[in-house]
């Protein structure tokens, strides 16, 4: 029987590729103005991490902080980082870098089809769909953050390796030996976790049912079957490249710093799991653009479209798994080895989805997010499908028909994919820099001379590169009343006093300038000289840098010094009337811990700031205490000092730090024998190591 709508005619094919065509332009059009609509910290991490590279001429910057062995080696901000040369970092380069991805997306998809086996046709309706977005949350995820998009062709372009490998000889093999090899190695450099479940145990599993299938038949229909041995060089390649990629991580995270975001993984009860099972149902649906809005009228034309949208969404949901067993054909190799990669990328993912804690599944939207680590697998389903209901003439009519309408539906996805957002401020005309409270939020900021400040990760970020880095955000946190850095995603460097030197600003939502103990944050930094209104946020600026508060700045090129009083961390003493804290005599234990610091390895001086009248019966020698600088919970001391004789002193504790540690503590401990007042602590970088000193208070200088 003919396909449906007749589409494999010539007047059919015109069709598809004008819808091709009008798919396409809508993507660049959400690529380079509609995405600026809901562009967000995690999207603009690219751009921020590429100017990390350019500033530092180091493509892993050691200042930066990556997070849960993710160090970033082919991603979109790569392509970021070649256009930096020749343009400012700011959205335009967001946009130009996700036109490319966008490219080896659908580049990607069409050598997919291509290994399928699929006519013509079926190829562009599959290049048609592709090209769709079909869903909000799937144009973002594949488009414009292409973080799931980056992994899609990837994963084809692996495929594509590894089967002509096996079918190639010569030069040739060679050539897609190194595509393999190297796509393998970068997949692992990045992070050797994830490149295990979404790329290596698929495609070894694939190549295992291929070969199973080589040997059992001598040619299929897509050509002759290549001996064995050509099976064992590919995933000897495989295998070596896995290699190579996982230590290239552990030798690059030796050398640059890594944050454990994630909690471990743990299993859930079954009721979690019927729990997740739930809501990975309804995150597929929302992916699919399935789930009606609540509470919206039914007897409206949007009504009437989201029923479509359900039925279609329903009936992919059970098409999708029916269409991919249809695939498992020995006679067609290459779509046996992509059907199995397919099943194998989705097995494995919604295994670990479904009975461990790595997806938060607290409500719709959580849901709709989950599923994300779904979306690759996803997509070649997609294309399975288009193949299978296009060129299955064997098919029931029923089944035919039904997936050809649910592939109507979301070819025809895009203006809701890709024009949702702009519909919202139309007719505002597109530009680089669209009328949104962003863009309104930037020119308030600088037309108050405003050009560096902190505000959180949702904001800084994205701020910065909207502004093309004329206003730049550095993100923060609000920790006991004080902003803090926040430095996962981010670098080092921007808490730096030495990086901004001028006046600075805090943005603060409502809610976050409650938080903020505004009398501490003056004693610290001064107070603000201005505090502005503009819409719902708040900006307070500040005379100098805020980077100088304690804690901030990890260079300790200039002293850093911290404040002891009622709020520092201490076990025994009484706030002291002038500043600092005492312990009297009898009292015995921790007079000063914390604060615990990032501190890089090098030369150091801490200098503790003390006050001490001893004890007649203190043993000889042995001091009213100790000051000391420790890690690892205090498992590790790298220096310390005896506290002993009487007056004001300044007991200076030299200590080098010959690699990364774990947070720094500056400590004063009290033995009970005298009294002890700990007036204020400094820390300040040292070319090198003096001996240790202790420099008295000037003449006369009292309690």
């Amino acid at each position: 029987m003919p396909f449906p709508l007749s589409i494999t005619s010539k007047p059919g094919r015109k069709w598809l590729l004008a819808l091709l065509a009008l798919n396409l332009l809508m993507l660049a059009f959400f690529l380079v103005f509609g995405y600026q609509l809901i562009f967000h910290a995690d999207a603009a991490v690219k751009n921020l991490l590429a100017q990390e590279m350019f500033e530092t001429g180091r493509f892993f910057p050691p200042e930066w902080n990556y997070i849960n062995n993710d160090v970033w080696v082919l991603f979109n901000h790569a392509f970021i980082l070649a256009l930096l040369p020749l343009a400012r970092n700011s959205f335009a380069l967001h946009a130009a870098a996700s036109l490319l991805s966008a490219a080896l997306i659908l580049l990607g998809g069409w050598k997919l089809t291509g290994l399928l086996g699929q006519s013509p046709a079926a190829r562009l309706v599959s290049m048609v769909l592709l090209s769709s977005g079909m869903t909000v949350m799937l144009a973002e995820h594949v488009y414009g953050q292409a973080a799931y998009g980056t992994l899609f062709y990837m994963t084809c372009f692996m495929l594509q390796g590894y089967w002509s490998m096996t079918r190639s000889a010569g030069r040739a093999r060679w050539g897609w030996a190194t595509l393999l090899a190297l796509l393998t190695v970068l997949a692992f450099w990045s992070n050797p976790q994830r490149a295990l479940v979404f790329f290596a145990l698929p495609l070894l599993l694939a190549a295992a049912a291929l070969m199973l299938a080589d040997r059992q038949d001598a040619a299929g229909a897509d050509g002759p079957a290549p001996a064995p041995a050509a099976h064992w060089r590919a995933m000897a390649v495989v295998l070596a490249a896995l290699a190579a990629g996982v230590l290239l991580n552990r030798r690059t995270l030796a050398h640059v710093i890594n944050h454990q975001g994630l909690a471990a993984l743990n299993w859930l009860d079954f009721a979690g799991m019927q729990h997740q099972l739930l809501g990975t149902l309804q995150g597929l649906l929302g992916v699919l653009g399935a789930l009606p809005t609540g509470g919206k009228a039914v007897l409206t034309a949007a009504g009437v479209y989201q029923a479509v949208r359900l039925v279609a969404g329903v009936a992919l949901l059970a098409l999708l798994p029916w269409t991919l067993a249809k695939a498992f054909q020995r006679q067609h190799r290459g779509r046996l080895f992509v059907a199995v990669f397919t099943a194998a990328a989705l097995g494995i993912n919604l295994f670990i989805l479904l009975t461990t804690t790595l997806a938060d599944m607290g409500g719709t939207e959580a849901m709709i997010s989950s599923v994300r680590y779904l979306v690759p697998a996803l997509l070649c389903m997609l294309l399975v499908f288009a193949g299978v209901i296009v060129d299955g003439k064997a098919l029931p009519a029923f089944g035919r028909y039904a997936g050809a309408a649910a592939i109507a539906v979301l070819a025809t996805s895009a203006p809701g994919a890709y024009l949702n957002y702009y519909a919202m401020i139309f007719p505002a005309p597109p530009s680089m820099h669209m009328p949104t409270r962003d863009t309104r939020l930037l020119d308030f900021l600088q037309q108050n001379g405003l050009q560096y400040g902190y505000a959180s990760y949702w904001n800084a970020g994205k701020l910065t590169v909207l502004s093309g880095e004329r206003v730049r955000v550095r993100q923060i946190v609000i920790e006991n009343g004080l902003p803090a850095p926040m430095r996962g995603l981010g670098s080092n460097r921007w808490y730096e006093r030495a990086y901004w030197s001028g006046k600075t600003f805090l943005l603060l939502g409502d809610d976050e300038l409650k938080q903020i103990n505004l009398p501490a944050l003056a004693a610290l930094a001064g107070a603000p000289v201005r505090t502005l209104r503009f819409e719902e946020a708040n900006v307070l600026e500040f005379a100098g840098n805020l980077a100088a508060l304690p804690g901030w700045d990890l260079s300790y090129a200039t002293p850093a010094r911290f404040a002891v009083g009622a709020a520092s961390p201490h076990t025994v003493g009484q706030p002291a009337p002038d500043g600092g804290l005492v312990a009297q005599p009898g009292e015995q234990g921790t007079l000063h811990f914390g604060p615990a610091l990032a501190v890089r390895p090098g030369n150091y001086i801490a200098t503790f700031e003390v006050d001490i009248a001893g004890a007649p019966d203190a043993p000889a020698g042995a001091g009213v205490g100790h000051v000391d600088v420790s890690s690892a919970a205090g498992a590790t001391v790298h220096g310390q000092r005896t506290l002993s004789g009487n007056g004001r002193q300044r007991l200076s504790v030299p200590f080098t730090l010959a690699r990364r540690t774990g947070l720094v503590e500056l400590r004063a401990f009290v033995n009970g024998t005298g009294r002890v007042a700990l007036r204020s602590i400094e820390l300040v970088r040292a070319p090198a190591l003096p001996s240790p000193i202790s420099k008295p208070a000037a003449a006369g200088a009292g309690q």
